[in-house]
C-alpha cells in the first residue's frame, strides 16, 4: 500500500490522502500510522481518496472509523472520494455510507469539508 499526504491545491487548509492499493490486516497498521496523527495538524478537514484502492478489509474498516472518530473529537470534518463500486458496496453494507461523507469526486470531497 502506498499513501501520499498533501494539502489541496484549492484550500491549504484541507489534507488530501492518497491511498493505493488495499487496505487490509496487513498495510492497515502503516495506514493507521501515517493519518491518524493528521487531526492534530492545523488541517481543518481531511479527504481520503479512494481511486486508486482496491480493496478494503474490515480492519481497514476500522481504521477509516478511527480516523473519523479522532476528527470528530477536534470538530474537523472526513470525506471519503473516489470509490470504486467494490469499495462503496463493502461501505454501504457496513452502514458506513450513514455515519461518513462520501463523495463522487476529490472536488465534491474538498467541497464537503470546506463547509462550516
Amino acid at each position: 500500500m502506498k499513501i501520499d499526504i498533501a494539502s489541496s491545491e484549492n484550500n491549504s487548509s484541507i489534507t488530501i490522502i492518497k491511498v493505493e492499493g488495499r487496505i487490509d490486516a496487513i498495510s492497515v497498521s502503516d495506514f493507521e500510522e501515517k493519518t491518524l496523527p493528521l487531526s492534530a495538524t492545523e488541517a481543518t478537514g481531511f479527504v481520503i481518496d479512494f481511486a486508486k484502492v482496491e480493496y478494503i478489509s474490515s480492519a481497514g474498516l476500522r481504521a477509516i472509523l478511527k480516523i473519523a472518530k479522532s476528527c470528530k473529537e477536534v470538530k474537523k470534518k472526513v470525506a471519503l472520494c473516489n470509490l470504486s463500486a467494490t469499495v462503496r458496496e463493502v461501505l454501504k453494507i457496513s452502514g458506513f455510507d450513514l455515519i461518513l461523507k462520501i463523495c463522487n469526486d476529490l472536488q465534491a470531497a474538498e467541497d464537503c469539508v470546506a463547509k462550516d
